[in-house]
């Protein structure tokens, strides 16, 4: 997929819950948006049918690309919450359960894709500030806000850079950790992160991903990553 632009946009709220891939239910969050979980947000704001996954078939690797940027320092919380053991009227006594929240969280999203249909209307939708379902952060409960930043041309590079985005392990070549002490960096690797989604559920593609846990770049020599200027700034990022 040739990338020539992307939509820039920030997406926040008071608290996120991005549940373990493989369950329905899980008290354990990660510390950042999967692709699927953008997918699904992108989907809410532009009207995407989510019946039976439906909205991910718009998303394949080879039509649709992204990168996420941490803006807030990530911190999680873990909060008591009673869940139900039955779905319908609460009859029963409830469940008590401690769960994982990331507090205050805000992502920057980089958003390029190949159909002009999808990539105009989320333009428009991020530009009037209007979703036609509600978007969320992982979790129903879990809202989201959102703002635009605009769309700017991107160009693809290789080498030595300061990456902004977090980074996929497998296009690393090597990291500098020179300074890592000296600017409070931390690093943190996740694994097996999923990157594609069929509409069964089933994770075709996953990788290690690593990143700042306060939003920090990292310098890195990597196989390919994407340079544009955003608000008078350079910008480093690895489009997924």
């Amino acid at each position: 997929m040739e990338i020539k632009k992307t939509l820039v946009f920030d997406i926040w709220g008071d608290y996120a819950h991005f549940k373990k891939i493989y369950v329905t239910t899980s008290a354990l969050t990660y510390s950042l948006p999967f692709k699927t979980s953008i997918f699904g947000l992108v989907g809410a704001i532009i009207g995407l049918d989510n019946r039976e996954n439906k909205y991910l078939d718009y998303f394949d690797e080879a039509n649709c690309r992204l990168a996420i940027q941490v803006i807030n320092p990530i911190r999680i919380l873990r909060i008591n919450i009673n869940l139900s053991p039955k779905t319908g009227p609460i009859k029963d006594n409830r469940k008590p359960t401690t769960m994982e929240y990331i507090v205050k969280p805000c992502y920057r999203i980089f958003f390029s894709h190949t159909n002009d249909e999808i990539y105009n209307s989320l333009k428009e939708n991020l530009e009037e500030k209007k979703s036609v379902y509600t978007p969320v952060l992982g979790l129903a409960h879990c809202l989201a806000n959102f703002q635009f930043l605009g769309e700017y041309e991107i160009k693809e590079d290789n080498g030595i850079a300061v990456i902004d985005s977090i980074l996929l392990k497998s296009e690393v070549k090597s990291l500098d950790t020179s300074s890592w002490n000296e600017n409070q960096v931390r690093i943190q690797e996740q694994a097996m992160y999923p990157l594609e989604m069929n509409t069964t559920r089933e994770v075709t593609k996953r990788d290690n991903i690593l990143f700042d846990l306060n939003g920090n770049p990292i310098q890195a020599e990597v196989e390919k990553y994407y340079r544009l200027i955003l608000k008078g700034q350079p910008v480093n990022i690895i489009m997924m």
